[in-house]
């Protein structure tokens, strides 16, 4: 098993406020592992203790540990780029469990739950400006510290680009709300209709009595494309359109529509221009097809709904036949792409013969990225990067005025939702050591990160494909696949702890008793419960898992009980109980 570290944001304390279902406490009480779902999530998450309470059926606790890490789990559950699937351990066997769909259905299960309020238990008042993904992150951590937190809002509703921009369809109003509405009702108050640098400024707000201020404000319009009849009707920018169908104020579009950009925002466009009637919807950029930074499964999904692809295309000029309105759009042929240090694109044209692309349009939207807009706070003394965004250390959040953090877009320390998140609570804890007249250092946390190889998979594994995402209901008495992410032993005990559960536990469902005869069956052979006793045994299990384990092989196979009670006789109470069980 491979072996690298890992960071989180969390102590291994606050982690397990919500005793763990897998590490430490069940699986292995000598040593816990990181896994590589954790990994790689930006707000490293206790991945496998919550899709293991899901798979036992005990969504309250799932949602609990959810929460423990993260605050938006109706918004995760639907828009979050997943990376954890992407090394989720489980695709060495067949595909990679669904985490962000499983965390979807654990936070619909407990929407209409409220929290209790968190007493608070600090004198110091934190101000955040921004009710965006970093905002409403750092709030909610602040508030479970025991400080005052004001969130100040420029928009009417709260929520940010979740609110403002993301598409219905993709992100539902109600999803949004009730993650807002639980953080709220932790002791978060939020103010709207108040725009901070023009109804109040930095310097007021701390004449309130505010102790610290954390600016969130996320990056609010479309970047500009500067080229000739960029300024003719029918050039749209891409945030105001999706802002104009959010509200339902969105014209219909005809005839054919070209987006500009390969991004999230220009999928989410190219989907939006569909449902609202464009006959044609095309979308261009300058990146190759492999190199579009929208993620395949965006792209796929606009494929699907019939938006047609034309990357290495760099648009040169908007054409006009009157002059007032848009009718066309000349490109040149892009040869590569690169990025400089700061995530600028630069590109290479094409020279020459079949350099050139021509293409009608009746409606162009660029989203060729989103920029910030500062208004007067960046009229003060915070330094301002030649990009817009605040000048802030990376790590922490600081600004160059002491008191005064950022985080997310506005701050360059955001690409997508669940790092916008992850940068909110990293700064979150940068105002707490302020507050404490600590040093400010970002918190890390090492722990070994553990993979499983291809060969250490046994070979009487069941291999499956995964399901869709279920829209309205989750049976979970049908055990799958296992859904251990961390276990250092390559699932064996939880695999068959999970089925054994549920197949004795919850009136001996049929279906997992055959699912554990298909792991208990070789490919090419009978089902033979040697090949678990013998991996069993050899791998050290705890007492109980193994006690289980075998519990379940006798219960299959009624001519082994002999030999089996003596194994569970070897394991003394645990293995007597669990025999009795089965008499």
């Amino acid at each position: 098993m491979a072996v690298s570290t890992a960071e989180s944001y969390y102590s291994l304390a606050f982690r397990r406020e919500t005793p763990a279902y897998i590490h430490v406490e069940r699986c292995w009480p000598e040593v816990d592992k990181y896994s590589p779902c954790e990994a790689s999530c930006p707000l490293h998450m206790d991945v496998p203790n919550y899709v293991m309470a899901i798979a036992q059926g005990d969504m309250k606790k799932a949602l609990s540990i959810i929460r423990e890490s993260n605050p938006l789990p109706s918004v995760c559950g639907r828009v979050c780029h997943h990376p954890c699937e992407t090394d989720c351990n489980r695709k060495v066997v067949d595909e990679p469990v669904a985490i962000e769909w499983l965390k979807q259905c654990a936070a619909d299960w407990g929407n209409s739950k409220k929290p209790r309020p968190i007493k608070r238990k600090k004198e110091e008042k934190i101000a955040i400006v921004g009710s965006g993904p970093a905002g409403l992150t750092a709030a909610s951590d602040l508030v479970r510290k025991g400080y005052g937190v004001a969130i100040f809002e420029a928009a009417s509703m709260s929520g940010g680009i979740l609110s403002s921009a993301i598409p219905d369809f993709i992100l539902s109003p109600e999803a949004v709300q009730a993650d807002i509405d639980y953080i709220k009702d932790l002791g978060v108050k939020i103010h709207t209709n108040v725009r901070v640098g023009k109804d109040v400024t930095l310097e007021g707000l701390q004449r309130q009595g505010f102790k610290a201020i954390l600016i969130a404000i996320g990056a609010q319009r479309s970047a500009e494309l500067r080229i000739p009849g960029a300024d003719l009707q029918g050039v749209l920018l891409a945030l105001s359109l999706l802002m104009e169908a959010k509200q339902g104020r969105l014209n219909p579009l005809r005839g054919k529509v070209w987006v500009i950009g390969g991004g999230a925002v220009a999928m989410d466009t190219a989907r939006t221009a569909i449902r609202h009637g464009a006959d044609e919807v095309h979308v261009a950029c300058l990146e190759s097809r492999a190199d579009m930074p929208a993620y395949d499964w965006e792209i796929e999904a606009a494929e699907r709904e019939g938006v047609r692809l034309h990357p290495s295309l760099a648009p040169q000029e908007f054409t006009s036949k009157d002059g007032s309105r848009v009718n066309g759009v000349n490109f040149k042929r892009v040869i590569s792409t690169w990025l400089d240090n700061e995530g600028g694109v630069h590109w290479t044209l094409m020279e020459g013969p079949g350099s050139d692309y021509s293409a009608d349009a009746d409606t162009v939207i660029v989203a060729i990225g989103q920029a910030t807009d500062l208004g007067k706070l960046g009229d003060g003394s915070l330094d301002i990067s030649s990009r817009g965004t605040v000048v802030v250390n990376e790590a922490t959040g600081q600004t160059s005025v002491a008191g005064i953090f950022a985080a997310g877009d506005v701050a360059g320390t955001g690409r997508t939702v669940s790092e916008s998140m992850a940068a909110g609570r990293a700064t979150a804890l940068s105002v707490d050591q302020y507050l404490r007249e600590q040093p400010i250092i970002a918190a890390k946390e090492s722990r070994e990160t553990i993979t499983v190889k291809p060969e250490q998979v046994p070979v009487y594994f069941t291999r499956k494909e995964r399901w869709e995402m279920i829209k309205k209901s989750v049976s979970l008495s049908t055990p799958g696949i296992c859904l251990d992410l961390g276990c250092h032993t390559g699932w064996f005990c939880r695999q068959f702890s999970n089925i054994g559960w549920t197949a004795i536990g919850i009136d001996r469902n049929p279906i997992a008793i055959e699912m554990a005869r298909e792991l208990m069956t070789p490919f090419d052979g009978e089902p033979k419960p040697e090949y678990i006793l013998d991996d069993l045994i050899s791998l050290k299990l705890p007492q109980a898992d193994i006690a289980l384990c075998l519990s379940l092989v006798m219960y299959l196979f009624p001519k082994e009980k002999l030999h089996l009670l003596r194994l569970l006789f070897h394991y003394q109470e645990e293995g007597k109980r669990a025999f009795q069980t089965f008499l």
